[in-house]
């Protein structure tokens, strides 16, 4: 098998690539310095487009130099601009298995966004020979769920006091995964 990681995909509606430099603009603009987006995730929101220059440096544009990483910017096609991000977190090689994350913008909600980027994600990972893609919400975040329920995961219960919030609270998560066949 071989791994690529992070390669440009296109759906659509959307770009999947690489974040860049120079992305913390629209990336604060969009989503970073938004409460109603941040709300069940495990980082608060920005206040300041040089926080998420400094989010955008720690947590995505080093990564691409520290081996196999998959970190997209979802890109809209009709604006050019980055509105989420989607990342495969915890890669288990010998078990060919991963956790999908994502996180977009809320203008951009009830659209089909996310399940269309992470659909054509999980066809990326497939075919690069992984096995087993799970994906993990906290239980008061039904939507994030729908999204996993779209894109064939299913539901495979629910793990008590198993991550951290933005306000440092463990909380329960419902945990979703999908099986290549």
């Amino acid at each position: 098998m071989e791994f690529k990681g992070t390669i440009t995909i296109e759906t659509d509606r959307l770009i999947l690539r690489k974040f860049q430099s120079g992305d913390e603009s629209q990336m604060y603009k969009n989503y970073c310095n938004d409460a109603r987006v941040c709300e069940y995730l495990s980082w608060l929101p920005h206040k300041s487009e040089s926080d998420t220059l400094m989010f955008l440096n720690a947590c995505c544009l080093d990564k691409y130099d520290t081996g196999l990483t998959y970190k997209w910017a979802i890109v809209w096609k009709e604006n050019n601009e980055v509105i989420g991000s989607i990342d495969v977190v915890d890669i288990q090689m010998g078990k060919l298995k991963a956790v999908l994350g994502y996180v977009l913008g809320y203008n951009y909600w009830g659209n089909g966004i996310m399940p269309e980027a992470a659909k054509a994600v999980l066809e990326h990972l497939f075919s690069e020979g992984f096995k087993r893609i799970e994906a993990w919400h906290n239980v008061a975040n039904p939507k994030s769920g729908r999204v996993m329920q779209k894109i064939g995961m299913t539901h495979e219960g629910t793990l008590k006091s198993y991550d951290m919030d933005n306000q440092g609270v463990l909380r329960d998560m419902e945990l979703y995964a999908i099986v290549k066949n």
